[in-house]
This record gives structure tokens, sequence and C-alpha cells, in this order.
């Protein structure tokens, strides 16, 4: 992955993240804040009421030389990451086909995001 990949994600990730973080801020008594981790392009705490915190993690992945994706996924208190989704350099989530080929995926980032947030705080 070159540069010019890493540039085209930092264009739009503001727009993005604040959507993201707009999405999750929804839920009541849930604060966000920004959370510096090493080889994120981002980082977020939340913590919810019972002051569970996770952190929601962007990390920039090269694919191919052409091609770059990013990965949206919560890290819990175990160290152990959750994928939410991959996403383009447009900040759709895409989903890799058996042929190999990246395409968009009908689900929004956030809607899979706060679902992977949703069954990490469920007792089941």
């Amino acid at each position: 992955m070159d540069q010019h990949a890493l540039i085209s994600f930092e264009k739009g990730m503001d727009t993005f993240l604040k959507r993201l973080k707009t999405s999750l801020q929804k839920h009541q008594h849930v604060s966000v804040c920004h959370h510096s981790m090493p080889q994120c392009l981002e980082s977020f705490k939340v913590t919810d009421e019972a002051d569970n915190e996770h952190v929601l993690r962007l990390v920039v992945i090269g694919c191919a030389q052409s091609t770059a994706l990013a990965r949206l996924s919560w890290l819990d208190k175990m160290g152990k990451d959750h994928v939410c989704c991959y996403l383009n350099t447009k900040f759709e989530a895409v989903k890799r086909k058996r042929n190999g080929l990246w395409v968009k995926d009908k689900h929004e980032p956030e809607e899979m995001c706060l679902k992977i947030w949703t069954c990490l705080h469920s007792p089941i």
C-alpha cells in the first residue's frame, strides 16, 4: 500500500467519524472520547452507563498495491478484536466475495458498528 492510499483515508475520515460518534452517542449514558493507540488511524474509548469500556479502532490495512482497505473493530477488555466491517476509501462497508473481489455491502458501517457493540453488551 502506498502513501497515496493512506491519504485517501485521511481525506474523508473526519466526516465518517463524526457520523459514527453521533450514532454511538444516540444511546443513553454513552460517552465517546478520543483514545490514541499505536497503529490506528483513529480510535475512541466508548463507555456505557455501567462503566464498561470498549475501544473502537479504525486501522488502515493494505490489500494490494492499488487497493486500500480499513478495518473498523471493537477491542474488548480482554484484548479480543471484534471486526465490525471493512471499509473502502469512500468509507463504505465492503465485503469479500468468493472470487476475491471486494464489493459494497448492503449495510452501513455505523449500523454494523452498533450491532457488534450491542452484542458485546449482551449477557448471553
